[in-house]
């Protein structure tokens, strides 16, 4: 089915934007979080005390740009991979395109002039060994980095204020798709629902008071970024690897060893101590051999693909190819550089020992950091089912010898009842006897009085 939004819109041209769908939406986003993964892990490698030399502070200032580049890309993927089809957030995500685009391009500047950097100084330390040691070090190589970050950012200053967006819309049948950045769609949700069924993009503009320099600017750009450092890596690395051919028969140790004749033999544990070094320099060449090659295929892309040279190319033999040829060629531009930014762990495993062994290293020390982890847990949880146990049996103790003396409480108050009521039982017999003894003396006290009263009478009779 033809976008009605799109000019002349057919199937060739729906085919073409189908597959900048699948190549924004599924491969650069892939590319961008496994490269994004296979950066973090050099950095926890990098960063590791063991490899403290200037050649490691330089990959592990590579690696972070590299991961933020990756970063800082992948927003694109999203307005670039026809997710959206709500005006209000594609305008929103399209308006932080020019924040984010910008950051992307200014760590990918960081990292081109990073490896040129590395590059110069790997080349300068075989060519030159005693001149330039004591300036291959890594407080210089965070120096030069600092100095490359300021340098990047005041030349990339104009990409961050330059641009600007304005949406276009308009029905299917007054839409005019040639004053589109983006693609065109119908749009299907919206804050305002007038605003549902009509065809819609982003226009990116340049600022009028930006306009006269801009050619000039972006040729500046292109040389001081692409050209240059093309060719200087193309010839540095040419030597590094006439270097590396060279190694068996004109090591580094006779590169010293020539230039400082007059000094003396070293001891056997210096000579094994520099043969390691000399093994840990050419493969650290070999390292950066490989990542210089890769960036090389890769810029070739770049530089071919560069907007305005193309236009220049093409406009007049082949005038539709900038908007129908140039967008695979960009796809596919994007995807190189994508790769660029992400395989350079598979370089360092596969090239340098000691990174490999440090890597080996720091998993090893996670898992036994990890399997500790798990035992102070397994521990802790053994300690407190055990002090949870003991508790409980507290408790029940305590429960039971509640019991226990709430029985003997019981007993001694029955005890002490029954006690009680037996003495006031013998009380109440004794008083008994009292009443019934002062009864019968009460008898015998009247019978008394009685025979007393009749014996009076009897003898006044006998008077």
């Amino acid at each position: 089915m033809t976008n009605p939004c799109v000019n002349n819109s057919s199937s060739s041209s729906d085919t073409l934007h189908n597959i900048e769908i699948i190549g924004y939406r599924y491969v650069i986003l892939t590319i961008c979080i496994f490269g994004t993964v296979c950066n973090i892990l050099n950095l926890c490698v990098l960063l590791n005390r063991r490899l403290k030399e200037s050649p490691y502070t330089y990959l592990t200032a590579l690696a972070l740009a590299d991961m933020l580049t990756l970063i800082s890309i992948s927003p694109f993927t999203i307005t670039r991979g026809d997710y959206i089809h709500h005006e209000n957030i594609f305008y929103k995500l399209q308006k932080f395109e020019i924040i984010y685009m910008p950051m992307a391009n200014y760590f990918g500047h960081v990292s081109i002039m990073i490896t040129l950097a590395l590059t110069i100084e790997r080349y300068l330390f075989t060519t030159y060994p005693l001149k330039v040691q004591s300036f291959c070090k890594s407080r210089y190589a965070r120096i030069v980095i600092v100095i490359i970050l300021i340098i990047c950012a005041i030349i990339d200053i104009p990409r961050f204020t330059n641009d600007y967006v304005t949406p276009r819309m308009n029905s299917t049948n007054l839409f005019d798709s040639n004053n589109c950045s983006t693609y065109p769609f119908i749009i299907k949700k919206s804050t305002n629902k007038n605003h549902i069924g009509q065809c819609y993009c982003i226009l990116v503009r340049t600022r009028s008071s930006f306009n006269r320099f801009q050619d000039m600017y972006y040729y500046c750009v292109f040389v001081l970024y692409q050209i240059l450092p093309f060719i200087i890596l193309l010839y540095l690395n040419l030597k590094l690897i006439q270097r590396v051919q060279r190694s068996n028969r004109f090591t580094l140790s006779e590169l010293i060893s020539k230039q400082q004749q007059n000094s003396l033999s070293g001891t056997p544990t210096n000579h094994f101590i520099q043969r390691k070094r000399i093994r840990d320099e050419h493969r650290l060449t070999k390292t950066l051999v490989s990542i210089v090659l890769v960036f090389l295929v890769c810029n070739t892309f770049t530089i071919i693909s560069y907007p305005n040279l193309v236009t220049k190319l093409t406009q007049k033999k082949y005038p539709s190819y900038p908007k129908v040829g140039f967008r695979i060629q960009k796809l596919i531009t994007n995807i190189m550089l994508m790769l660029n930014y992400s395989i350079n762990f598979f370089f360092y495993c596969a090239f340098n020992q000691k990174f490999l062994n440090t890597l080996k290293l720091t998993f090893r020390c996670c898992i036994q950091k990890q399997d500790h982890y798990h035992r102070i847990l397994f521990s802790s949880s053994i300690n407190s089912s055990a002090k949870n146990l003991q508790k409980l049996n507290d408790r029940n103790y305590s429960f039971d010898s509640f019991k226990e003396e709430t029985s003997k409480k019981l007993i001694k108050q029955k005890q002490q009842n029954y006690s009680n009521n037996t003495i006031v039982y013998d009380k109440g017999l004794k008083s008994n006897k009292t009443i019934t003894k002062s009864i019968i003396l009460n008898d015998k006290q009247k019978k008394n009085e009685h025979l007393r009263l009749r014996g009076n009478s009897n003898c006044q009779t006998g008077l």
